[in-house]
């Protein structure tokens, strides 16, 4: 059997209609503009936060995450653009599915990251007993728990289009980060609560603000993944591309918008936390490493 029929097989029901299950083609044709505009944003935000990563790079796993997140978003929407010139093309799909799905779990690392740097830097923002190191790992092991769900659904569902298991697992993922980013919205208000007006001396609070947005933005965008892969890939909100681009492209966009501007480079300095702060900070570092107690 050629190389189309067993496409059309592991994708298609008895019926000839596209199993729900299969990772197949798109039921819809996507519009050219609304995805041209978002591959050139996403272009231009990796090569921001390129020449952050060379300005600031002690904040490697920031850059890290950052860079990973926009390059599958950029993959995920040049397979868009492929894909409303060729509807069935396969590839583009499979590409389009990957980059859209994965993208965020790597950007919200670096949310999680940023959110460890200003609880280093500011005492009043630590929980009991969880240094922020911890914090931010315990963050980062729910996204790779997402990583590993959406992952081998995602190669069950192109392999066994007939069973819904793939999918199951790509929506479990999804559920997890959900989970994780409603805790962590919440431990972000415990935060702010905490050290609002210190924060407030020196306009800090508006990175507590982004950073509050860019997580509000991703659990947007989790939920209405997880009701979008409820009816499969080819269920009935897959076709809805307005509700994908104000549910997902937008929030996503936003996101990454306001983890450019609040990049931890920027708003963790002498002159953004003030010159006393930072002094204070400096000289606590020096006695750790030189295992000095006080």
């Amino acid at each position: 059997m050629d190389d189309t029929g067993a496409a059309t097989t592991n994708t298609t029901g008895p019926d000839g209609r596209l199993n729900p299950n299969g990772v197949g083609a798109l039921t819809f044709t996507p519009e050219l503009t609304p995805n041209v505009v978002f591959l050139v944003l996403f272009i231009a935000l990796i090569l921001g936060q390129i020449g952050l990563a060379v300005k600031f790079w002690r904040y490697y796993g920031y850059a890290i995450g950052m860079i990973g997140g926009l390059l599958l978003e950029l993959l995920g929407y040049a397979a868009k653009v492929q894909l409303s010139n060729d509807q069935m093309n396969k590839n583009g799909y499979i590409m389009y599915i990957i980059g859209l799905t994965l993208g965020p779990t790597f950007l919200s690392s670096s949310l999680y990251l940023g959110i460890s740097t200003l609880q280093r830097n500011y005492h009043g923002a630590k929980f009991h007993r969880i240094k922020p190191h911890i914090f931010a790992t315990l963050f980062i092991l729910g996204d790779f728990l997402c990583l590993c769900f959406i992952g081998c659904g995602g190669s069950l569902a192109a392999i066994f289009a007939e069973n819904p298991i793939g999918v199951d697992l790509m929506i479990a993922g999804l559920a997890v980060q959900v989970l994780f980013t409603a805790i962590f919205c919440l431990l972000l208000y415990l935060i702010y609560r905490k050290i609002y007006w210190e924060l407030k001396q020196y306009g800090r609070h508006w990175y507590m603000i982004g950073a509050a947005v860019a997580a509000a933005c991703l659990f947007i965008r989790s939920c209405w993944r997880v009701a979008e892969l409820n009816g499969g890939f080819n269920g009935p909100l897959s076709s809805k591309e307005g509700l994908f681009i104000a549910l997902d492209s937008v929030p996503i966009s936003i996101m990454c918008i306001l983890l450019t501007i609040f990049h931890p480079g920027f708003w963790f300095t002498e002159k953004r936390m003030g010159l006393p702060m930072y002094k204070e900070r400096r000289a606590s570092r020096a006695r750790q490493w030189h295992g000095a107690k006080y």
